[in-house]
């Protein structure tokens, strides 16, 4: 027997009825004496929870602990993390232990070890040690002192003794089913018929076997058996036949009589896991200093997963470690067979190989979904068959293994290395809906584990850790949907949110009608990914909740979508996009540009002052008119999907907007308006008759002296009416846009550097501009930026070779944008940097393709932020069939801010110096405020520009600084010229 063979042996693949944490007693048995202390916390963490740590286990890594550490120094410590060693140990060394250590559940278990003698007497006398429980608890442990049998062991939870004690075991209903079978030696059965407790033991024997939980319904097999009747031992070896493989035998072997002679909770674990004795041989046959580093990383293993509960980490590693060799004292190599064969050279280099089945790392998990029968949730209907018109089905979602007739085509899988370090996973949400498909229930929630398949349990969402068992759990969750009721073919959407983050969206394509569909070939239930935002379940960890996350797409005629869900358990709603929300982006450029651009003597002027400035009439005159467009259009959305608006209640929030890929459609969602108006009496100007809020003549105090409140200091004075900044969303909330994710590319959330940032700008030269204040401009920005002298490209060739750079922090566009080239009209949107030289979307993909190489490596550590200060190039429009938005995003960058109009040179420079200088803040502010608090500082000057600003990007995208040399930082290269 190898190191490899008992590594084998440990992977889970070769024991799957059997969790982890039952390997915790033969640990406690082969471990290293320095491992024992971090073998003691997993225990005593498993001892808290019945998932998956049945309590015996904790009980039985005491027992053996016990014999292990009776006379060592260990002893303090291990009792100190394992308070059941103390029920365990002898009078002798339970006396020795420190007398201070006063917790209850120390001197429960100090006053059992020593025969309970200390604790009666204590208790009879009437007094009661410092920390003791007080009162009728501590009587009551008095009690179970005096009755409790001398062979029934400690109990390894202190929860549990408690209800035990104070006799919320049955009377309440405040236990575990399990819970109420472990305690079977210790609840009196005249308060509960023993016949009832092993009925319940036994039906939770069948129901773990049809869970193929084999080991868990061992367990509980062997704490009922002594207490059978004949019929209940015919019952069980009925039961039995239900198991698979080797435990079909074992149950058999257990209902043979009422009474097993357990002589300790080892044994009697033991007998529940008949793999133990297989380990044993295995161990015996090991070299030391193998089984020293297996044993390790198992129980690193365990207490990374469990051991957080109690305060408690372990060292970060794989679950199942590649064990490399080391030399040993005796000169030979872990891995390596004891004697190695003559001449062999390949012996000194071997590893230690585990099962590719039990590592974590590599084995992707994927979002399946299934139409399928109510009545029979685990056989799918056939793809190739269209469903019956006007019929009740169930969608499956599963998340877990590939699955093979999985309705999505080429699905992306969650890498499992990415997961954040949560104690024990995640809980997403999934929904569904359809224009024409019924889905009465608004969603249900999915809990994805750190490996292995997620579940649906009865513990509240969000709520961890889990108190379900396995055996609880089904692997899908069913959402009842009714086909339509005339023939065709309909779409339903389904979207998996994590902490009303869009994580990713399907579109399933769904043929109703009768017979096969026309060509046998073509399935008539289809589904796609279209939108994932990001493939690192750990950088959506990091982000706060979304309050709101809405989805935009375009259906099969040309219609679009909105798909809105408003915070957990509430439904996905769809809104169909016509007539005025349709025409909403247009009605929102043009009050934008009417508040910028007046008609002068020589044409069109710009309207603001030379400080960028406006006065108070017309500035409210310009708030009115986008007030009462975005009081319509949020009417119109009300209408639509009910109450579910958003509220920030003058808290940070941030609304989540996502795009399906390519998708030409956008929303104005930052002049959304929520404080009610009244139309004004005919003759009547808006501005004369809304009543300004008296934040707007005392902004500077109470906005940008008061550090940028996310809510109207005035708000308790709104009345119908007030028209206020502070009722527009884009002054209120962080709106971000985030677009779908390359595969293999996350979504950013940190742009790194070390010393200086490095900036990228592409410059217009147009001698109708004033190119002096252009400089001037750029000048401010390397000031008030941590960048280097940036390079100033007016050139196209010039501009592509700089971004050839690997690392890059900032690109910057000062220029003209065109919605089509004046070379060819077909080539689309357009920059124009140095004199009329044209940058198209299409020369970014084939640069991003031939240029930026090594391609895998470009802008992978560190990638820019594109702004882009001009007219027209952010614009999203069903003209423009490709933009500069996903343009950029499919090279990698870290997001693009754009505008969606023209806007006059000097607002854009300003506009961009400030949200630059915001965003380079000490303080560490993130793209969504950065530009928030840019909107608000031009609206101290009567300037509604800023909500021409749109950000693609992550709203927590920030600039993050590195120490030079640290890991995350790495060389920069030579510095741009100037």
């Amino acid at each position: 027997m190898t190191a490899h063979d008992l590594g084998e042996l440990l992977n889970p693949s070769r024991r799957p009825q059997a969790s982890h944490p039952t390997l915790l007693p033969w640990l406690a048995r082969w471990a290293d004496p320095a491992d024992l202390p971090s073998l003691a916390r997993a225990a005593a963490a498993l001892a808290d929870t019945v998932d998956p740590g049945w309590p015996p286990i904790a009980d039985a890594v005491a027992e053996t602990l016990a014999k292990r550490a009776d006379a060592s120094a260990q002893l303090a410590t291990l009792v100190e993390a394992l308070p059941p060693l103390a029920g365990h140990l002898s009078p002798e060394a339970a006396a020795a232990l420190n007398p201070s250590d006063d917790r209850p559940e120390i001197l429960v278990y100090r006053a059992i070890a020593a025969r309970r003698q200390p604790l009666h007497a204590a208790a009879a006398a009437g007094d009661s040690p410092p920390g003791a429980p007080a009162g009728d608890a501590w009587e009551q442990l008095g009690a179970l002192a005096r009755l409790a049998p001398a062979d029934v062991p400690p109990l390894a939870n202190v929860s549990l003794l408690a209800a035990l004690l104070t006799g919320r075991a049955e009377r309440h209903g405040t236990l575990e089913d399990s819970e109420t079978v472990y305690l079977l030696p210790y609840l009196d059965p005249r308060t509960s018929p023993l016949r009832k407790r092993v009925e319940l033991a036994l039906d939770l024997v069948e129901e773990a076997l049809d869970t193929e939980a084999e080991w868990y319904a061992a367990a509980l097999a062997v704490r009922a058996v002594p207490y059978l009747d004949a019929r209940q031992r015919d019952r069980l070896r009925d039961i039995a036949d239900g198991a698979v493989g080797p435990w079909q035998g074992h149950l058999r072997a257990l209902a043979v009589t009422a009474r097993l002679p357990w002589p300790s909770v080892r044994a009697e674990l033991a007998a529940a896991h008949p793999g133990l004795a297989e380990l044993d041989r295995a161990a015996e046959a090991t070299e030391s200093a193998s089984l020293t580093l297996l044993c390790r990383g198992v129980i690193a293993g365990i207490g990374a997963r469990y051991g957080a509960s109690r305060g408690w980490r372990a060292s970060p590693g794989d679950w199942w470690p590649d064990i490399r060799p080391v030399q040993t004292t005796a000169g030979l190599e872990l891995g390596a067979d004891r004697g190695l064969s003559p001449g062999s050279q390949a012996a000194s280099t071997r590893l230690i190989t585990m099962s590719s089945a039990g590592a974590p790392a590599g084995q992707p998990r994927y979002v399946n979904t299934h139409i399928v029968h109510p009545n029979d949730p685990f056989t799918p209907v056939d793809r190739y068959q269209p469903l019956l018109a006007d019929t009740w089905y169930a969608l499956r979602v599963h998340i877990g293994e590939w699955a093979a007739d999985s309705l999505i085509d080429h699905p992306q899988a969650v890498p499992e290395e990415l997961l954040p370090q949560t104690l024990e996973g995640h809980w997403l949400e999934v929904a569904a809906t359809g224009d024409d498909i019924e889905v009465p229930q608004a969603a249900a929630a999915l809990f994805l584990p750190h490996r292995g398949e997620a579940w649906a349990c009865s513990c509240p969402p969000g709520v961890q850790s889990h108190r379900c068992h396995p055996f609880d759990r089904t692997p899908h969750i069913l959402l009842p949907l009714r086909s339509p009721s005339t023939p065709g073919k309909g779409r339903l959407r389904v979207t998996v949110h994590y902490q009303g983050h869009l994580l990713q969206a399907f579109q399933l394509s769904i043929v109703t009608g009768t017979g096969p569909v026309a060509a046998p070939y073509e399935p008539a239930l289809d589904g796609w990914v279209d939108y994932t935002a990001t493939e690192a379940l750990t950088d959506l960890d990091a982000q706060a909740p979304r309050m709101l996350s809405v989805l935009t797409d375009a259906a099969d005629d040309g219609t679009c979508r909105i798909y809105w869900k408003a915070g957990p358990e509430s439904g996905l709603r769809v809104v169909a996009a016509e007539a005025q929300l349709g025409r909403a982006m247009e009605l929102f450029r043009q009050r934008l540009r009417s508040a910028h651009v007046v008609m002068g003597k020589g044409g069109e002027v710009n309207a603001y002052g030379g400080d960028n400035d406006k006065d108070r009439r017309r500035y409210l005159s310009d708030l009115a008119r986008l007030a009462t467009l975005g009081r319509t259009l949020r009417n119109s959305l009300r209408a639509m999907v009910g109450q579910e608006l958003p509220v920030a209640d003058g808290q940070p929030s941030t609304i989540q907007i996502a795009r399906v890929r390519n998708s030409t459609y956008v929303f104005p969602w930052p002049v959304l308006y929520d404080l009610p108006l009244n139309d004004p009496p005919f003759g009547v100007k808006d501005s004369d008759w809304y009543q300004p809020c008296p934040v707007i003549d005392h902004w500077q105090r109470d906005v940008i002296e008061a550090g940028y409140p996310h809510a109207c200091p005035y708000s308790a004075g709104h009345r119908v009416d007030t028209l206020c900044p502070y009722g527009f969303w884009g002054f209120r909330h962080a709106i971000e846009v985030p677009p779908s994710a390359r595969p293999g590319i996350p979504m950013r959330r940190e742009i790194p550097y070390t010393d200086a940032a490095r900036m990228v700008v592409g410059q217009t030269l147009d001698d109708r501009l004033d190119l002096g204040a252009i400089s001037a401009h750029l000048t401010r920005i390397e000031r008030d930026l941590p960048v280097q002298m940036a390079a100033r490209q007016t050139s196209t060739a010039g501009f592509g070779a700089a971004l050839a750079a690997p690392e890059l922090q900032f690109v910057y566009f000062f220029c003209h944008g065109l919605r089509e080239s004046q070379r060819d009209p077909c080539i689309g949107p357009v920059v124009e940097i140095g004199v009329h030289d044209e940058i198209s979307t299409h020369q970014i993909a084939t640069w991003d393709e031939t240029l930026w190489t090594p391609r895998q490596e470009h802008w992978r550590s560190a990638a820019p932020l594109v702004v882009i200060n001009g007219c027209h190039t952010a614009e999203i429009s069903p003209e423009a069939l490709v933009s500069f938005v996903d343009a950029f995003t499919h090279a990698s960058s870290a997001g693009v801010i754009g505008t969606e109009v023209m806007l006059h040179q000097k607002v854009a420079a300003e506009a961009a110096e400030r949200f630059f200088g915001h965003f380079a803040d000490p303080e560490g502010l993130d793209a969504g405020e950065a530009i928030r608090r840019m909107r608000l500082d031009l609206l101290g000057k009567g300037n509604v520009m800023g909500l021409a600003y749109t950000p693609y990007c992550s709203a927590e995208l920030r600039l993050l600084r590195i120490p030079p040399g640290s890991e995350r930082g790495g060389a920069h290269g030579e510095a741009y010229a100037g």
